[in-house]
């Protein structure tokens, strides 16, 4: 089983489909039960801000539609710079 990617406030995203960028505004627990158990510990909102709209998606949508920057691609540094 490979583990739950988590994602925090302020993460920067690229959509894979798209390549768009997007970031996450805020997070929540979410109501949602996880699939096959009982509890709803684990499952979590995330409010995405991306093309100048903000809505709130699932956990699992969200790792399955976007990928995380890594924090070296999104100041734009180069391997030169580093």
């Amino acid at each position: 089983m490979t583990p739950k990617q988590t994602f925090e406030t302020g993460d920067l995203l690229i959509r894979v489909k798209t390549g768009r960028t997007a970031i996450i505004l805020e997070s929540r627990v979410s109501g949602r039960k996880t699939y096959g158990r009982g509890s709803t510990d684990d499952r979590r909102l995330y409010r995405v801000f991306e093309d100048g709209r903000d809505f709130w998606k699932h956990d699992l949508q969200v790792a399955a539609e976007y990928e995380r920057v890594a924090p070296s691609q999104a100041t734009g540094a180069t391997s030169d710079e580093r």
